[in-house]
């Protein structure tokens, strides 16, 4: 074919035949131009086939870490719910006459009161999908926005998470070491009771006469709503990201 139209041109000079030789080349030219651009047009749909086709696996893939996040954060809700309603009712007990009941009472109260939030975000194809580019695939901006936001605020959880654990290691536990008999606690409570304290203490008694313990509870009930606050945020994030991933893939 290449011989065929360079025969054709040399023809053509041969017979000085100029100007036809001008639009010839002229047309040789766009029709080449042509080649090439259909040659890219090509290549792009290629392209955008293997990025569309990359895009919705991903998004399968980072639907299905959202679906379990939600349920996490709804774990981690229902935990937080519980230690907020559990101090509560430790505050309220400050108002009763002390009683063998309030005691067993106290003691169930403090063991969910102090339980803390342990449950953890996947995050594996989050962060692969940031780090490979893969989130820079999806089409909806609104999503994409969405999903690079996301990380701040999950780590911004992550924090607040570690400023209750540390109160509660640090400030809550101390206290109740000195004043409290867990070993009576567990007793009654948990699985791994090794029996009862010799101390006879009456340590509900002391605890609920204690100004500083009804300070400790106030301000762990407080915080727990601050926490709420949060992951209840959070929560409603990752639904939104979520409902949003699903109307990507029915595109």
């Amino acid at each position: 074919m290449i011989k065929f139209f360079r025969k054709i041109r040399q023809n053509m000079i041969k017979e000085n035949k100029v100007s036809k030789y001008l639009l010839y080349a002229i047309g040789e030219i766009i029709l080449v131009v042509i080649g090439i651009l259909i040659a890219l047009q090509i290549n792009n749909w290629n392209t955008d086939k293997i990025n569309q086709s990359e895009s919705n696996e991903f998004n399968r893939r980072l639907l299905n870490e959202f679906v379990g996040n939600l349920d996490l954060a709804n774990t981690k809700i229902d935990k937080i719910e519980s230690m907020i309603n559990s101090s509560k009712s430790i505050l309220e007990l400050f108002n009763k006459t002390p009683s063998d009941s309030n005691s067993r009472t106290l003691d169930s109260l403090l063991a969910i009161a102090m339980e803390g939030v342990k449950v953890e975000f996947r995050t594996g194809t989050l962060n692969e999908g940031l780090n490979t580019g893969k989130v820079a695939l999806i089409e909806s901006e609104l999503l994409k926005n969405k999903i690079y936001g996301l990380t701040s605020n999950i780590d911004y959880v992550r924090e607040w998470d570690k400023t209750y654990s540390s109160y509660l290691s640090n400030i809550l536990l101390p206290f109740l070491y000195k004043n409290f008999n867990f070993r009576n606690m567990d007793n009654a409570f948990s699985d791994y009771s090794t029996g009862a304290s010799k101390f006879k203490t009456n340590h509900h008694k002391v605890l609920l006469d204690n100004e500083e313990f009804e300070n400790l509870i106030g301000n762990h009930y407080f915080q727990s709503n601050t926490q709420l606050e949060f992951h209840t945020n959070l929560k409603d994030e990752i639904e939104e990201i979520k409902e949003l991933i699903e109307i990507e893939l029915k595109k």
